[in-house]
């Protein structure tokens, strides 16, 4: 029979399930006390035993993770466009009803880098356009955000976070290419600018390029952030879409090794090795994918799928 792959380009939040254990809950706010929603909380053993979890905040900037196996951890945060304000928690876990608490701010990276301008720039007329235009732009009005980042551009063109922060607002409206051309002016004027290039493959993914543009900027991206997860799966995803089965196994490996407990990862790798006729190694990926999600939507297809490998 013919085997049809069906590959996923879209950011995809994971999905876990857990043994009744410990818990680790919380909230993510920003330095304003307003929650911040779909920030990563990852959770890591610091004893003998290796032991790795996710959570991600809701609209509320809350999180919590059931089924931490007790002990001492490391806590840490991160979301695209933002740093962490306060260091990583040492926690350890117990089997108490309540859990262990632990909660973050956080600050945007536009945010930071007008902080850390010099007093003159503070006060430019560009740099204070560019401010209204992000505040903007976080509550929803993107026109008022267009308008006010372009304005800041009028006044100065190599204003790297006004550009940047311009192609996230058109990409809000999917005007991508307005949007790409604006992240590949922020990648000239700031050539380590990983989020640009990442921001610049997502937008061919968008419109289902998979050619090289995309996985120039893509692969771009894995280098500049090696600990993205996005990068490397997205890369997975436009290789795969190209026919591109090995180089897409191993983007996939690179996201899992990132983050090992995203379900989808784990399918789309397999789903690569398919492609390959790794059928033995393709079940492993579709079992562990299972055992990762075992409320998913496809269980009974996968199982199907696997009975003829």
């Amino acid at each position: 029979m013919k085997l049809r792959l069906t590959f996923l380009f879209f950011l995809l939040m994971s999905v876990q399930v857990f043994a009744a254990s410990g818990k680790v809950r919380g909230s993510v706010k920003d330095v304003e006390g307003k929650p911040i929603e779909k920030a990563t909380i990852t959770i890591s053993s610091t004893g003998e035993i290796s032991q790795k979890y996710t959570a991600h905040t809701n609209a509320k900037g809350e999180y919590i993770h059931i089924g931490v196996f007790p002990g001492d951890y490391r806590v840490s945060v991160s979301k695209e466009g933002y740093k962490s304000v306060d260091a990583d928690a040492e926690i350890r876990v117990t089997l108490s009803d309540k859990g262990t608490t632990v909660d973050f701010k956080m600050q945007s990276v536009a945010a930071q880098q007008k902080q850390e301008q010099p007093s003159v720039a503070e006060e430019s007329p560009a740099l204070k356009e560019a401010k209204a235009g992000l505040a903007a732009l976080n509550g929803g009005k993107i026109e008022d955000a267009i308008a006010a980042f372009e304005k800041a551009l009028q006044l100065d063109p190599t204003l790297v976070i006004a550009h940047y922060n311009l192609g996230a607002a058109y990409e809000r409206k999917e005007k991508l290419e307005k949007a790409r051309h604006h992240f590949q002016e922020a990648v000239k004027l700031k050539p380590d600018f990983g989020e640009a290039y990442l921001a610049i493959g997502n937008s061919y993914l968008a419109e289902r390029k998979f050619d090289s543009v995309a996985t120039d900027a893509l692969i771009k991206a894995t280098e500049l952030l090696p600990q993205n997860y996005n990068a490397f799966y997205n890369l997975g995803v436009c290789y795969s879409n190209s026919g591109k089965y090995v180089e897409a196994e191993s983007a996939y490996r690179k996201a899992i090794d990132v983050n090992p407990k995203e379900p989808v990862a784990h399918y789309q790798l397999a789903m690569a090795l398919l492609g390959q006729s790794k059928n033995a190694d393709a079940k492993t990926e579709f079992q562990k994918y299972l055992e990762l999600n075992p409320t998913a939507a496809d269980r009974k297809e996968v199982e199907e799928l696997m009975k003829t490998l």
